[in-house]
């Protein structure tokens, strides 16, 4: 297929990457930094019509990548450049960026769509985003789309590859990934002021988030891997990301930095189903009435709803923070369960919780019996039918009716988030109670506004 420019225009173009990494090194979002700065600097850019893009797509498929996430970048290139010569240098730029992170290019998706994306390139997005995606899918999509170009081939990559170009958000969030000299390449302990690290998200002026788990006391914003980045700073506003540069003060050097726009803490990924929709695999959440609750050994709390479909069973594990909340449930309340759909070795499907929503407790009662007309004490029976008679005084009566109370209950209706040491990239975290911001592109006024060389 030939591309050309439009006659005194530049070319729009997109292009996704994923499975750019390995067990070894490597990370996709740092090839993508990589083929920027290479285009940027040999000139290839016009002008940006987007911050570069970080989705994260399906946490429960198996097979993914270490984060599951697809990476894009969408811009206009100069007149000058020819399409084949655009492909040609993004394609040499992946191959050896993967080779030297020692690995398998054949896994890897590159995908370069010339024009303005497909809509039907949103529906890869969403399905790749909540479900399983088959590549005969994904080929049958792709036959229907002018102008996409899949240079490495179709591989198991061209679905994130493709999901990333075709995400196009109305709510976001946004990440400042900081990448590591190549002299520390491989090097699983980072340099990091920690006490820095810490006070961050206590600033409101930075807007940002989960940079540091105070309820565990760690530093979820830096890696522990041998990938190439330093550490990841979420936030709400991209232009005041930048500001953080300053503040944390870096105790290594670094070979550059770049923000993303993504699709992190939005919850995207959960759209309602039925129980009978939830299949393994398949991402949602499910509004029904519980009618069992066990807590496990070990802490883990495992619950069936009926949501009127069917039934389903449910686990929330400890590790989200969200079982003291899980074990206080009764039969008869009215819950929905978001998260990610897994089969046991029953081969039931589950679904694994990421978050909660009390729409209605049920009542509890105590039933009592009734307290003596003549001296207070509680009455007992007096035997069936016979009544009840006082232990104390000895008065006797059959007339009286047990005394009914409403117990209180620990919980109340509302939303349970994860804390930010459990949340998975999607879910919204504990301390941002918001499903992300409006997402609005203000073109920068020069480069080094979202990107550092």
């Amino acid at each position: 297929m030939k591309v050309r420019h439009s006659k005194g225009n530049s070319l729009k173009v997109a292009i996704g990457i994923d499975s750019a990494d390995s067990l070894y090194g490597g990370c996709t979002t740092h090839a993508l930094y990589r083929i920027f700065k290479r285009l940027y600097v040999k000139g290839f850019i016009d002008r940006l019509l987007d911050y570069p893009l970080l989705i994260r797509l399906n946490p429960a498929v198996p097979g993914k990548t270490r984060g599951n996430g697809a990476v894009a970048l969408k811009l206009e290139v100069s007149e000058n450049v020819a399409p084949d010569l655009l492909i040609e240098e993004v394609t040499d730029e992946v191959t050896s960026y993967v080779s030297r992170a020692l690995g398998d290019v054949s896994k890897v998706g590159v995908a370069i769509v010339f024009g303005d994306p497909d809509n039907i390139l949103y529906d890869i997005y969403l399905k790749a985003l909540t479900d399983f995606v088959h590549l005969d899918y994904v080929k049958a999509v792709i036959d229907r789309v002018k102008g996409v170009m899949l240079p490495l081939g179709l591989s198991r990559g061209c679905v994130g590859a493709l999901a990333a170009i075709g995400w196009r958000g109305t709510r976001c969030t946004y990440e400042l990934l900081v990448y590591r000299h190549p002299l520390n390449a491989g090097k699983t302990e980072r340099s990091v002021d920690v006490e820095r690290l810490r006070s961050l998200d206590l600033i409101p002026e930075y807007t940002t988030f989960c940079s540091y788990d105070h309820e565990n006391e760690r530093d979820v914003s830096v890696p522990k891997g041998p990938d190439p980045i330093l550490l990841g700073i979420r936030g709400l506003d991209p232009e005041k990301l930048v500001g953080t540069l300053s503040y944390l003060r870096f105790k290594e050097p670094i070979e550059g930095w770049i923000i993303f726009k993504t699709n992190q803490a939005t919850g995207d990924h959960m759209i309602p189903r039925a129980s009978v929709e939830l299949k393994p695999f398949r991402t949602g959440c499910v509004a029904g009435r519980v009618e069992e609750v066990s807590v496990m050994v070990g802490g883990d709390v495992l619950l069936s709803v009926d949501d009127g479909y069917g039934r389903l069973r449910v686990v929330v594990f400890k590790e989200t923070g969200l079982t003291r909340y899980a074990s206080l449930l009764r039969r008869g309340d009215v819950v929905r369960f978001c998260g990610v759909v897994k089969a046991w070795s029953s081969l039931e499907p589950v679904l694994h919780v990421e978050y909660i929503e009390i729409l209605d407790l049920a009542t509890s009662y105590l039933r009592m019996n009734p307290k003596c007309p003549k001296c207070g004490k509680r009455m007992k029976s007096a035997g069936k039918g016979k009544g009840y008679k006082c232990p104390s005084c000895g008065f006797r009566s059959s007339n009286l009716t047990p005394e009914t109370r409403i117990l209180p209950r620990e919980l109340s209706p509302g939303v349970y988030l994860p804390s930010c040491g459990s949340a998975k990239h999607l879910s919204i975290p504990e301390q941002l109670p918001i499903a992300g911001v409006d997402c609005v592109f203000r073109e920068p006024r020069h480069v080094s506004d979202f990107y550092g060389l």
